[in-house]
């Protein structure tokens, strides 16, 4: 899961347009695009997941069954689920190759992975290489089952990395899925302009829990389908917090005025919209407690069906962050749910890149 916070450099235009309304002085520019350029949200998942994992303090499924309300998945439950590894640079003496988790996918047909699309996007926007990725399946443990090349990476052509809207991609891999060495299978997706239901919904991933530690297993969290409403309201409270406690800092530390903190303050809280597109779709709990985090990006959102078969309604895409929060606390905020890629528009989407890919 990415994350969407108040940026420093964000927050140093809510100051500046206290005074946007002034005529800037004779050979000075007054433009906002003079003062900054935004900071691109979703940044590079893939390298910073490199860098974490490699700190990260794996624990097992018993440890980590306690964290974020979430649980161990039991072997086989979770088919279509597949692991994103990058291939990294060797060592010297090494022999063979070595890949590291950095995102989750779902299989979708024998020879297709869905995932997000800021999982497969480098800092500059370019598409990562696929011939240094490769996919696991058909095993709930890293580093078991089978390990797939991939031959073409399709990002939606429209996704935005600053709002990380239309949040999906596809991968093809290099042979379809006819052999394996544990259970594999595809999920069905929900159908175009299909309503998702709020209620029940799982999310499966190999993400962070708390206190920087990583599990070796695949886990699984019970969550709610909640209105994007729900998640908006909360995000809004949040940015009026991060704006104000910001703005109180920069202020005393250069001696603002308290009259342009406070108008800086009621422009942008006056003038916010909502968070979440109609391509988003919101889920988690009010506590915060049981949520989708790092590693867990591109991974499915699953409702259960009346007949006992799982429904893949999103993928797992971005969550906010206070401002103030550091490495042990970007997951688990109150009132700070998970955002997830709707996938009920991207069915013919999806439908018209197998086809002709």
């Amino acid at each position: 899961m990415n994350f969407r916070y108040l940026t420093t450099r964000t927050a140093a235009l809510l100051v500046a347009l206290a005074g946007a309304s002034a005529q800037p002085a004779a050979g000075q520019s007054g433009g906002l695009g003079d003062i900054a350029k935004p900071d691109d949200p979703a940044g590079n998942v893939m390298q910073y997941m490199m860098e974490r994992r490699a700190r990260a303090k794996p624990i097992d499924g018993e440890t980590a069954s306690r964290v974020y309300g979430g649980r161990a998945a039991q072997p086989g439950a979770w088919p279509a689920q597949v692991a994103l590894l990058l291939e990294l640079p060797p060592e010297p003496d090494q022999q063979g190759q070595t890949y590291r988790q950095f995102c989750g996918g779902s299989l979708i047909a024998r020879q297709w992975v869905l995932t997000a699309a800021h999982c497969i996007t480098q800092p500059d926007g370019s598409l990562s290489d696929a011939s240094k990725i490769m996919v696991q399946t058909g095993s709930n443990r890293l580093g078991d089952g089978d390990f797939r090349p991939i031959t073409k990476i399709i990002r939606h052509e429209g996704y935005d990395p600053i709002v990380i809207d239309n949040d999906i991609a596809l991968l093809k891999l290099a042979e379809p899925v006819r052999e394996s060495v544990g259970p594999v299978g595809a999920i069905k997706v929900i159908g175009q302009g299909q309503p998702i239901p709020e209620g029940p919904a799982v999310v499966v991933g190999w993400g962070f829990m708390e206190e920087d530690k990583l599990p070796e297993d695949l886990m699984e969290t019970d969550i709610s389908i909640v209105p994007n409403a729900t998640c908006n309201a909360g995000m809004a409270e949040q940015t009026k917090r991060d704006v104000g406690s910001f703005l109180l800092s920069m202020g005393a530390s250069n001696r603002i005025p308290e009259a342009k903190l406070e108008q800086a303050y009621e422009i942008i809280v006056s003038n916010l919209g909502p968070s979440l597109s109609d391509n988003m779709v919101c889920a988690g709990v009010s506590t915060g407690e049981r949520t989708s985090c790092n590693g867990d990006s591109g991974g499915p959102l699953m409702i259960k069906q009346a007949d006992g078969s799982w429904l893949q309604v999103g993928v797992v895409s971005w969550g906010r962050i206070p401002l103030s929060g550091n490495s042990y606390s970007r997951c688990g905020h109150p009132e700070l749910y998970g955002v997830y890629t709707r996938l009920s528009n991207y069915y013919d989407w999806i439908g018209q890149q197998l086809k002709t890919n």
